[in-house]
Parts: structure tokens; C-alpha cells; sequence
């Protein structure tokens, strides 16, 4: 399962689970683009949907943290009231925890509801805070403190999972996640009819990435509860991770007749007609997702990359522009980048690909973008500066080394050129424009 902004943010982990992914995934995990040398021109990523998982509505609580979130996914359903101020609102519920959990250090499910809401708050902010992995350390200590109180609280190794997932520390995570699988069984043991159960069950099996057992149990949850929005969402999700769009469609359509407010499904909706060419539909989705909150940010990053494809480059930079007034986020910066080089305007591009590369300086692809639009303004040397930076994390990218021939053999170095043309020729890049590549080092070198 790849993050991605969606996550978040240009992560590319593997991530814990259906509600995780699928927030991480709106911020946007970027695809490579395809540009040509030696006129690159950088593709939109695909716009990536932000569905959820299935949240049962809190009962009422004598005290006011009794109604917080007890896993991710219920912070991944309030995304779609508030995209804009989520990250304050958890930080208001973390430290009510602490309140509560200072007056009454025994109750394990204070200490779930706060590990979840570092988690998540992890998975909003990391790139943007000094403190990131402290709150990681601390979500694995509450979710600890939890099992200890009660060994067969099934959230708390899910969320202990997650915990450790974003760490990478998988053998751990994965652990958890059987651990939590193991308890659910034997609770469906008892009773198999449970629909809260069963969508839990989903929830660990896709922190191991095993969707077939996650649709086998979004299925059954469906059939007992067949009206829950939520769980339709997460189906949705589970189809699309295994590329079955047809199928991911068709629950977000059920979605839509049960509840048709639902923002994240439109956006998800408008994401996977994009997936299979639909971009009227789209748009038409974006649009509906807008309407019904101007604040979420993700249906104008992914209308951007709507518009972006459809070649109308300023709407996809006034769309991009709208999402980051809202929030910044890295993968806004760079897609932007990508729109103004689609209209030649490559030193604002390289405005916004610093931004992007400020913010989440892993991310191999800003570095390509860049170099790109480096290579444009004939700077062949910072070009190749940023396919290095590149190529050093992602040694595989056959583009990478692809692009950095043309510089060089712009440059006049045709030894290293060639080199680089041979290696993306052995990583899988095409094979025509390989040849092409080697024959114009070859006419180079013999007729200067």
C-alpha cells in the first residue's frame, strides 16, 4: 500500500491503514512524470482519492473526551468537516486527554484516543514540526500503557500497529496487527453478525496489505449494514488499491445514494473517473465536493490535476493556489510547479519545486521536476546537481539518468552521456528514445 500525499505529503511508506492511507493518499503520493528531453515537460500526478474508513457515531459521553476518536479513522472522517482546521482540533483533544487521563490514570481508552491522535496528528504535520518522532514514541507508550490495562483491546494494537508502521519498524507493526487479527477472530467467534467487528478486521488486514481479506470482510459488513457510507468508502479504497476502478466506482456510487453530502466520495469519485478517462465526470465531481465545503483542499489540488491533464494549465495553477491558501503542503507546491512549467514560466516553477523540496527533501520526483526546468533555462549544471540529488535517492529511476545524459551531452560530455543513456536503458526506459539518445552522441562525437 503506497502513501500516498496522500499521504502524507510525498511519503512513500508503507502505511498502517484503510483510514491512514486514505488520508495520507489525499495529500498525495506523486507518480513520475514523463517529460522528454531535451525539452523536458513534467505530467500531473494522478489525482488520488480521499476515502475513509467506517466510523460508528460516538454514543453519548459522560465526559467530553469519551466522544473523541478511539482509532485513526474517525480523525479521517472529520477531514471532511474541517480539511482546513483538523490539526488544531487534535491538539485541543490531546490535551483534554491529558487532563482526563491526570484525574484517572486507568482507564485504557483514554490512552487509545490519545496514541490515535498523535498518530494522526504525525501523519498531518511530520514534515512541518521538529517534534515528529517524539510523537510517534509517545503514540507507542499510550497504546502500550492501554494493552497493559487491557490485553484484549484489539484498537490498541491496531493503533500501536500504525504507530509502528510510520516508524518502520514492520516486524513490530505487523505483530500488532496479528495480534489485533487474532482477538477479532475470536470475538466473531462469538458472535459472526458483527458488522463493527468485521469492519475492524478490515482495518488490521489492510495495515498487512491483504486486500482480499479486506474485501471479504467490507463485504460481509456491507451485508449486515448495508446503508453504512463509511464502510462502502473503505470497499471503494480496498477495490482501487487492487486496481479494480470499475468496482471502486461503483461502491462510491452507492455511497452517494445513501448519502449524497459526502464529500469525500464525490472527491474519490472525481479521482477514479480521472483513472479511467472520464473527465467530464470528474469535474463534475470536484465541483459538487467544492460546493458542499469550500475549505477541502483536496478536491482543488485534485481538480488542479484535472485540469492540469486537460491541458488548461492556469486553472490548474488557480486551483493548486486555492489549496495551499487553505493549507500548504508539499505536493501542492510541486504540482503547481509542474502547471507554470506547462506554461513556460520555469522560474516560478522552480519557486514552488524549492518550496516542495523545503518541506519534504526525500521526494526523489521534486528533484527530477526541478532539474527539468533547470534544463530549460539551458543551466545544465544545476540540472544535473538536482538528477544527482535524485538518483541518490532512488537509484532506480531510470529517468533520472535518462534526463542527466541530455545535460551532459549538452554540456559536451559524451562519455557520460552515454553512460547515463545505457543505464536508464537497463532500468527499463524506452528503448527507441534510448537509441535516439545514443545516436545523437554518436553524430556528436563524429562530427563535433
Amino acid at each position: 500500500m503506497q502513501l500516498a500525499l496522500g499521504q502524507a505529503f510525498g511519503i512513500t511508506a508503507t502505511l498502517a491503514s484503510l483510514a491512514l492511507a486514505a488520508l495520507l493518499a489525499a495529500c498525495g503520493d506523486d507518480p513520475t512524470p514523463t517529460p522528454q528531453p531535451p525539452a523536458p515537460t513534467p505530467t500531473p500526478i494522478s489525482a488520488t482519492p480521499i476515502p475513509a474508513t467506517p466510523t460508528a457515531t460516538p454514543e453519548p459521553a459522560s465526559q467530553p473526551w469519551q466522544a473523541f476518536p478511539t482509532t485513526i479513522d474517525g480523525y479521517a472522517r472529520l477531514v471532511e468537516q474541517d480539511a482546513a482546521g483538523l490539526e488544531s482540533m487534535i491538539e485541543e483533544n490531546i490535551e483534554t486527554l491529558n487532563e482526563a487521563i491526570g484525574k484517572d490514570a486507568s482507564a485504557p481508552d483514554a490512552y487509545v484516543k490519545r496514541g490515535a491522535a498523535r498518530v494522526i496528528l504525525y501523519a498531518y504535520t511530520s514534515v512541518l514540526r521538529t517534534d515528529a518522532d517524539s510523537l510517534l514514541e509517545q503514540a507507542v507508550e499510550d497504546f502500550t500503557k492501554a494493552i497493559n490495562r487491557d490485553p484484549s483491546n484489539a484498537s490498541a494494537y491496531i493503533g500501536r500497529g500504525e504507530a509502528y508502521d510510520q516508524w518502520n519498524q514492520m516486524d513490530k507493526a505487523f505483530q500488532d496487527y496479528e495480534a489485533a487479527i487474532k482477538l477479532i477472530d475470536e470475538s466473531l467467534s462469538r458472535d459472526s453478525r458483527n458488522a463493527d467487528a468485521l469492519a475492524k478486521r478490515a482495518y488490521a488486514y489492510s495495515g498487512m496489505d491483504e486486500y482480499d481479506e479486506v474485501i471479504q470482510d467490507l463485504d460481509a459488513a456491507i451485508e449486515l449494514d448495508p446503508g453504512n457510507p463509511w464502510t462502502l468508502i473503505s470497499r471503494s479504497l480496498a477495490h482501487s488499491w487492487k486496481g479494480d476502478i470499475d468496482a471502486a466506482i461503483r461502491d462510491l456510487d452507492t455511497t452517494i445514494r445513501f448519502d449524497p453530502y459526502s464529500v469525500t466520495a464525490y472527491n474519490a469519485r472525481g479521482s477514479h473517473y480521472i483513472d479511467v478517462g472520464e473527465h467530464e465526470k470528474a469535474l463534475r465531481d470536484f465541483d459538487k465536493a467544492i460546493g458542499l465545503n469550500p475549505n477541502f483542499r483536496w478536491a482543488y489540488g485534485n481538480r488542479g490535476n484535472l485540469h492540469h491533464i486537460m491541458g488548461d494549465y492556469d486553472s490548474a495553477i488557480q486551483d493548486y493556489s486555492r489549496a495551499i491558501s487553505i493549507r500548504p503542503y508539499s505536493v501542492a507546491y510541486r504540482n503547481r510547479g509542474n502547471a507554470y512549467h506547462g506554461i513556460g514560466e520555469y522560474d516560478k516553477a522552480i519557486q514552488d519545486y524549492d518550496v516542495a523540496i523545503d518541506r519534504f527533501p526525500d521526494h526523489p520526483q521534486t528533484f527530477v521536476d526541478r532539474g527539468d526546468a533547470y534544463f530549460m533555462k539551458d543551466e545544465y549544471d544545476r540540472a544535473i546537481e538536482d538528477y544527482n540529488a535524485a538518483i541518490g535517492l532512488d537509484e532506480y529511476n531510470a529517468y533520472s539518468y535518462y534526463s542527466r545524459g541530455w545535460a551532459h551531452l549538452l554540456q559536451g560530455n559524451m562519455s557520460k552521456a552515454r553512460g547515463d543513456f545505457n543505464e536508464a536503458l537497463d532500468l527499463g526506459h524506452d528503448s527507441n528514445e534510448i537509441a535516439n539518445a545514443l545516436a545523437a552522441v554518436k553524430s556528436l562525437e563524429e562530427n563535433g
